[in-house]
């Protein structure tokens, strides 16, 4: 129904140390947007394991109508997570922003950090590394500094132990014998800064948009780029299943 865009649903998931206040700079789409935020990991629980019970508690929530319309949109740990929920609802397609597909484009650093360290330290480490979350993001996201404290509001109010799970669960996402953590069956866009510092920058090609100079959080740092790709592949999706 593309005369009336409010009736397609844009379930909006967001990245690793962010909630529902990450969708801001989307809501000036058109479409029902859905930004829930995250439930609780449990300890040692795997990604897919995670996403099953996100979906079944948005479900039983009834946050989204099947009977409408779904897309997904995902930032970062977001981009996973709605992957793997393709598996159990019905979606028209995905968006990936500032993705990935496996925990293999994890940058070094950020990976070894992810599969070995994350899990074992204890939670006042993540408390205490609030302090750097203003001066870290000055240096490297390329954000506005509205960006930036909201960024770190986000973190203040986000519980500990969903930080380091879903960090540790995110590490650990990938299949042994291809190269993405989930098959993605339906389709999908991805939406990527060239200049990420968090998660290797594809090649620009079919169903890949490399936004220029842009860094990790591109959702935040260019709403109108990313806003105008998810406009037009909404568009040309719902056009191809009519």
């Amino acid at each position: 129904m593309l005369h009336n865009p409010k009736h397609i649903q844009l379930l909006f998931l967001p990245g690793l140390g962010g909630d529902h206040r990450m969708a801001h700079t989307q809501r000036a789409l058109p479409y029902t947007l859905i930004a829930p935020d995250y439930i609780p990991f449990e300890r040692g629980e795997s990604l897919a394991d995670y996403a099953k019970r996100f979906c079944e508690r948005l479900l039983a929530a009834h946050e989204i109508d099947l009977a409408r319309p779904l897309f997904i949109a995902g930032y970062s740990l977001g981009s996973a997570i709605g992957q793997e929920m393709t598996k159990y609802i019905s979606v028209r397609g995905l968006i990936l922003i500032g993705g990935l597909f496996s925990s293999r484009e994890l940058r070094l650093i950020p990976r070894l950090f992810g599969r070995y360290i994350s899990r074992w330290l204890p939670l006042w480490v993540y408390r205490a590394a609030e302090i750097f979350i203003t001066p870290v993001m000055r240096m490297v996201s390329g954000l506005s500094e509205q960006e930036i404290q909201l960024a770190h509001a986000m973190y203040h109010d986000l519980p500990r132990g969903l930080f380091r799970e879903g960090y540790r669960a995110l590490a650990h996402w990938q299949a042994s014998l291809t190269m993405r953590g989930c098959e993605i069956a339906v389709p999908f866009i991805r939406i990527h800064g060239e200049l990420d510092h968090i998660i290797t920058c594809p090649k620009p090609g079919q169903n890949i948009i490399v936004i220029l100079s842009a860094k990790h959080l591109v959702g935040q740092s260019r709403p109108a780029m990313v806003n105008a790709a998810i406009e037009d592949f909404i568009t040309r999706t719902m056009i191809g299943n009519e």
